[in-house]
């Protein structure tokens, strides 16, 4: 999946670029990396003063070459659905003062749409959930099982072309939020590390 920088001079051009994109769950980017309509791309979204990059899954709707003598620059429209448009909710608040970002991640969150299959360390039924968001540390697991602060839980991940489920050892870390459950990876072994890398790498570039 490409990765399309959508970087902005200020928090007012964000949410002008929101509202000047015609259709709702839309952002308007300006871009000279061609998308096609439909293509699914990974958006980098900043403006000047946010702390960090935020990555948007998208979906491309139209895009257009630059035209100097109208003055118009090249870009496009990608749409944005579900937790994905939350995100650019929030941002938007962000770029409008009412709202302000957590200390940025050591670990930069990728956005993903996988199902997995999870379970108690101490159960042996699995259960079906979605995980949205994976990074290094952790990942956003969204299911209706009301989980608890150090519940340590099994995932079970089969990334495009496995063989066989990776088992990942977590702890849930955080159950505040309205998206789902953060959890946090744990590594017992000296392969730890390389497991969960592998597991993103496939995740994020099917």
């Amino acid at each position: 999946m490409r990765r399309i920088r959508c970087h902005y001079a200020s928090g007012e051009a964000f949410a002008a670029a929101l509202r000047a994109a015609g259709d709702e769950q839309a952002l308007q980017v300006f871009t000279t990396e061609r998308f096609e309509p439909g293509e699914e791309v990974l958006a980098e979204v900043f403006f000047t003063g946010m702390n960090g990059k935020m990555l948007i899954r998208a979906i491309g709707k139209k895009w257009h070459m630059a035209r100097p003598r109208l003055r118009v620059r090249a870009g496009g429209v990608l749409r944005c659905s579900g937790s994905e448009w939350r995100k650019l909710q929030f941002l938007r608040e962000v770029a409008l003062g009412k709202a302000t970002m957590a200390p940025r991640r050591r670990h930069l969150r990728q956005p993903v749409l996988v199902e997995i299959r999870w379970r108690r360390s101490d159960a042996s039924d699995l259960l079906p959930a979605t995980i949205s968001e994976i990074s290094e540390a952790g990942a956003l697991l969204l299911t209706d099982a009301g989980l608890t602060l150090g519940e340590e839980i099994i995932i079970e991940i089969t990334t495009p072309g496995g063989a066989r489920p990776l088992e990942l050892t977590s702890i849930v870390r955080n159950t505040r939020g309205p998206e789902g459950v953060g959890v946090e990876f744990l590594r017992r072994n000296s392969g730890g590390l390389t497991r969960i890398r592998e597991v993103i790498r496939r995740l994020v570039d099917q």
